[in-house]
């Protein structure tokens, strides 16, 4: 009978494969494309693999510097003006958190909080079968993935430790009916995590939904969000 540690070690493990097998490629196309002009974007790439390696390894290592981590959903209306540098909301702990919003075109950030430093995240966003895709927009210096549709996942990086909050970026979405917005595991390493300076990596201890169009949300302030114990029943509401 095969653990579910070993079985996440092996997942892990493949996808080290894979990574390495795409950064050795991209190394031989800089070498072979040198003085195009090309070999910047492609060194780039090179650094945005060597990053997701950093994740994928630390997966299987040790506990980092967050051990009271924590990821709410904020919503606030959506603006077609907004980006990373504009309208963009600032949020110093759990009591600027907004998790209710009554109308259905929304912008929906997933926030990391209690934090002591970080390095990266990696998560996805779960809602109802709505009719519309989400738009999503990064605001980390890389990342990998992309949240289009309910279960999508993304990965952040940065490149030099971060403190405080950590907002790596936002989805539009178009609610069609009244429904909860949730931070749920990324679909390929079944967990919600932060990367530390050091390279540690934690799971938060719980999280908090966001309600949209009649909807409540939970209370980010209050010890009551959901536990990792229960996030397949969170991936589960939206199936």
């Amino acid at each position: 009978m095969v653990s579910p540690a070993s079985s996440r070690d092996s997942l892990f493990l493949a996808s080290f494969d894979k990574l390495k097998l795409d950064q050795n490629r991209l190394r031989f196309e800089v070498e072979a494309k040198a003085g195009s002009g090309k070999e910047r974007i492609l060194m780039k790439k090179v650094f945005v693999i060597a990053i997701a390696l950093t994740l994928v390894l630390s997966a299987m290592a040790f506990a980092g510097n967050n051990p009271d981590a924590k990821v709410a959903v904020h919503v606030m209306a959506h603006s077609a003006k907004r980006s990373c540098t504009n309208l963009f909301p600032t949020i110093a702990g759990c009591a600027d958190i907004v998790t209710d919003y009554g109308d259905y075109s929304v912008d929906a950030f997933p926030v990391f909080f209690d934090l002591q430093e970080y390095l990266g995240c990696e998560y996805a966003l779960c809602w109802p079968d709505w009719a519309y895709s989400a738009a999503f927009t990064s605001c980390s210096d890389f990342f990998l993935g992309g949240i289009a549709w309910p279960g999508d996942g993304a990965s952040h990086t940065w490149t030099v430790c971060q403190y405080g909050v950590a907002l790596p970026g936002w989805v539009w979405l178009y609610a069609d009916g009244p429904g909860t917005v949730c931070p749920c595991p990324h679909p390929d390493f079944d967990h919600i995590a932060v990367l530390d300076c050091a390279e540690g990596l934690d799971n938060p201890i719980c999280i908090f939904c966001a309600g949209v169009y009649g909807m409540i949300g939970d209370d980010p302030c209050e010890p009551t969000g959901t536990a990792p114990s229960t996030w397949s029943e969170i991936k589960g509401m939206f199936e």
